[in-house]
């Protein structure tokens, strides 16, 4: 079904994206979003339990074709609407919202960020206070504590909003809770709101990202979502309130695998029909030079490798039982290891592309703006490893063991960690300055190496094919080259022998395992093929009506059909130019 929806006009016209408005692009945004949504028809009990049928939606490949699409559908059906349906049986209202959100009768955006208070938002500043007739006042005291990104300016659908805000009740703090807040009702804005719209990210597509700001906005005591007890732990209560991002965690990183694939797919057949000549005047294919290849082949194990990791991932964070600081922990390692993998291989794909690869119409660019974004979305991916790997050098608790402790990556990562164990037993405090200056860099190479061997370890289990693994081991080991020289003895030319093996090994299946990626129904970009191209080229503005022109001075105003100068015609008007 999804790649019957993926070949229908709302989203085979991805390539033509660029030539509509911004107004226009993002109420198509909404109807791909609700398009999605209806295949799998989620409920909110699939949101809340995270059932399969739920994490298969956010597995889709569909969902890459358009990012701002997967934003909406992440809102509306898993942020949002997880929070608010948490709280079914808890007032009357609740699960009549939450029709409203499935059905997208309204859009729902999540207020939390605000502009002085990113990674802090603990700090933030937004008020929410209770007033002696059991109401609230929401007020943005002032421009630095705006809401920062949440799309809430008009687009003709209705908007309400989680907005997290810090609750003052008899003047004392009672911490940030979050409310439920009516933004806008399709046209204009609810009153004391104020939306302002921000230019769109470059590349992205658009989701009309906004600054918001509210003044003296009454709100109904049923606004507030729980309770309104002053908490005994202000920061475990804020973690507890904002524990749905984790599962946004997982579903964009998701996203991100699928983009990888289809980059790699665009980048194989692009590789394997551009003809260039050899020194003998011969017609070869790109992808006959090594050059070529490598990055080719190490995008399709990432892919296969990651989807293993993933799938691991989703069962193992859906544990009804399992400890937050381990669900933490999963959903860090599975974002870091494959966004650094995504964004990495997306770049150097699109390079190898040529300048085709630089245009939206060809995927592979508007996907690194979109890897920007996911890299810090729902947890920035320095941030979450440097509070993972600190908790683990700490040993404030611990991962379990390798599955495949003999493996390349399982010793890279053990001996990792074991030297960053020996420099923090030098260094004292986690919070001194010598921390800072020796260990924190060393935060995400150390996620990295933890996720790339728990990739491994996923891969294996599921039986990822043996060439596809070693190629997989091989473009990790080219990483971090100095510690396989320096902690294995092993030189640089056995590293690169060791990819030569595998790239020759794989290249051999890469038809096979561009068919088992079955990616090829969400590909947009014209430059995979010859007749996409002349296709697309046919449906560009043009200009000049193509007829056959005359010699370049014969005719021409000004000459004689000699080449001889004459009088320009009265109608032909010369242009001065400017003078410097």
């Amino acid at each position: 079904m999804s790649q019957r929806l993926a070949r229908s006009l709302i989203f085979s016209t991805v390539s033509e994206d660029f030539k509509l408005s911004t107004q226009a692009r993002t109420r198509l945004a909404y109807e791909r979003a609700k398009a999605i949504a209806a295949l799998y028809v989620p409920t909110p009990e699939d949101v809340v339990s995270l059932s399969p049928k739920f994490w298969a939606m956010f597995k889709d490949p569909l969902c890459a074709m358009d990012a701002a699409a997967f934003t909406h559908l992440t809102l509306q059906h898993s942020l949002c609407s997880g929070i608010i349906a948490a709280q079914a049986g808890k007032g009357p209202d609740v699960q009549a919202i939450l029709k409203q959100i499935f059905d997208f009768e309204v859009v729902v955006q999540f207020c939390l960020t605000e502009v002085d208070h990113g990674l802090d938002a603990a700090h933030l500043e937004t008020t929410a206070t209770a007033l002696a007739d059991n109401t609230f006042l929401l007020n943005t005291p002032h421009e630095g504590a705006a809401k920062f990104m949440p799309p809430t300016t008009p687009t003709g659908i209705p908007c309400i909003a989680i907005v997290f805000a810090r609750t003052i009740v008899h003047g004392q703090d009672y911490g940030v809770k979050p409310f439920l807040v009516h933004i806008h009702d399709g046209k204009s804005m609810a009153r004391g709101i104020v939306s302002k719209l921000l230019p769109c990210r470059g590349g992205s597509n658009p989701v009309k990202h906004a600054l918001t700001l509210f003044n003296n906005v009454h709100l109904p005591r049923s606004a507030l979502i729980g309770t309104l007890e002053k908490p005994a732990d202000f920061h475990a209560a804020y973690l507890a309130s904002i524990s749905r991002l984790a599962v946004g965690m997982v579903a964009l990183t998701s996203l991100a695998i699928s983009q990888l694939a289809i980059s790699c797919h665009i980048s194989a057949r692009y590789s394997q029909r551009r003809m260039v000549h050899d020194s003998s005047r011969n017609l070869r294919p790109i992808l006959s030079f090594q050059t070529q290849r490598i990055p080719v082949l190490a995008a399709l194990a990432q892919v296969f490798v990651l989807r293993a990791m993933r799938d691991t991932t989703m069962a193992e964070f859906s544990l009804p039982n399992l400890d937050p600081r381990m669900r933490h922990a999963i959903v860090t390692i599975f974002k870091v290891a494959s966004v650094v993998h995504v964004r990495d291989s997306t770049l150097e794909l699109g390079e190898r592309c040529g300048a085709q690869g630089a245009f939206p119409m060809n995927q592979i660019s508007v996907y690194q703006s979109d890897l920007r974004s996911i890299a810090i979305a729902e947890g920035d991916i320095l941030v979450v490893s440097i509070r993972l790997a600190s908790e683990l050098l700490l040993g404030r608790y611990a991962l379990p063991s390798s599955m495949n402790p003999d493996s390349l990556l399982a010793r890279h990562e053990a001996g990792i960690y074991s030297q960053l164990r020996t420099q923090l037993a030098g260094l004292g405090n986690h919070r001194s300055a010598e921390y800072n200056a020796v260990l924190l860099p060393e935060a995400l190479p150390f996620v990295r190496a933890i996720g790339q061997r728990a990739a491994y370890d996923a891969a294996r289990t599921a039986g990822v094919d043996a060439c596809l693994l070693d190629m997989y081991v091989a473009n990790c080991a080219r990483q971090d080259e100095s510690w396989y020289v320096e902690s294995l003895g092993m030189t640089r030319r056995e590293l690169r022998a060791m990819e030569a093996r595998a790239v020759e090994a794989l290249f051999l299946r890469l038809d096979e395992f561009l068919a088992l990626m079955d990616v090829e129904a969400y590909v947009t970009a014209p430059i995979i093929s010859a007749d996409r191209w002349s296709a697309f080229v046919g449906r560009l503005p043009t200009y000049g009506d193509g007829k056959q022109g005359s010699d370049l001075h014969a005719g021409a105003p000004g000459h004689s059909q000699h080449g001889q100068k004459t009088a320009l015609p009265p109608s032909t008007h010369r242009v001065a130019l400017p003078k410097l």
